[in-house]
């Protein structure tokens, strides 16, 4: 136990040292952890209410006739503002999640099929790059306007417009380093083609991968916000943060702060993670190099 225990806290220590060692990785870490606990204390820290009982058209805190309770103030039914942004926030991040989560999960097959099936590759990326020539975010609106508009068919329309590109860049820089010498002199030893894919371009190719991933999750939360902004997943419980963006726009010449805020913490949110996206990469490719 002790052992244990040990590893640890010197795994932890490690772990603190590297991300102290650069700058985008504590910004990019912190951040990421306080969006977290933010999530988290939206239950158990702000008890939040979303019923219309409040005084309508309150102004933010800091303004004449505002209200401390009411950080930014209130919509014109009786909504908290600020208690509805934290549920959106958090709506938007686990929606964005499911549909990243399914995007990798099919696209690591798809790659992986790929590699050790050559007749199956040549087809599936001739489909792929004319999928890709059309703007994704335009394909979305396009499927979404002639498929159901539940949130669920939403999550999968976005999946399968992002899917394509997804696969189709991970493919180039997995085709990139099998051409690369060092895996021809591991071929030539006789290494098996799946040995040099998962012990060498794989791990070799995870800064890549990593910022594939990043850019797949940025462009997932803004379609997501787009399509709601628009009606599109009109069924969702609680609102997203483009559902909400939509409720407060003709609040904008009361009170803009509801419209702002809600893309604020979008950018933030997405700043962050390309932060931690630019230090993990860094420091993958230098230890690579090394």
């Amino acid at each position: 136990m002790n052992n244990i225990m040990r590893s640890i806290s010197k795994y932890a220590l490690n772990t603190k040292k590297i991300i102290n060692n650069n700058i985008y990785m504590i910004i990019g870490c912190y951040g990421i952890v306080a969006i977290i606990l933010l999530c988290l204390a939206i239950k158990w820290v702000f008890h939040i209410q979303l019923e219309p009982i409040f005084i309508p058209n309150l102004p933010p805190a800091w303004q004449n006739n505002g209200d401390l309770n009411h950080i930014l103030g209130t919509d014109n039914v009786g909504n908290d503002i600020f208690n509805y942004l934290l549920v959106s926030y958090k709506t938007t991040l686990v929606l964005t999640l499911r549909a990243t989560f399914y995007v990798v999960i099919i696209g690591a097959i798809i790659n992986y099929l790929l590699f050790f099936i050559p007749p199956l590759r040549v087809a599936v990326v001739i489909v792929f790059k004319l999928i890709i020539s059309i703007p994704p975010l335009l394909s979305t609106i396009v499927v979404a306007v002639i498929w159901s508009n539940s949130i669920n068919s939403i999550l999968i329309i976005v999946g399968i417009c992002y899917l394509p590109r997804f696969v189709h860049n991970i493919h180039n820089q997995i085709m990139q380093e099998w051409q690369k010498t060092y895996i021809t002199a591991h071929r030539l030893d006789g290494l098996s083609v799946k040995k040099i894919l998962n012990y060498y371009i794989l791990p070799n190719i995870f800064p890549a991968y990593l910022t594939e991933l990043v850019g797949l999750f940025s462009s997932i939360i803004l379609a997501l916000i787009i399509l709601t902004f628009l009606g599109f997943g009109n069924n969702l419980i609680t609102p997203d943060i483009g559902m909400r963006m939509n409720q407060t726009l003709g609040m904008i010449q009361i009170n803009y702060w509801p419209f702002f805020s809600s893309g604020l913490v979008i950018i933030l949110t997405i700043f962050f993670i390309q932060m931690l996206n630019f230090g993990v990469h860094m420091m993958l490719t230098k230890r690579i190099e090394n």
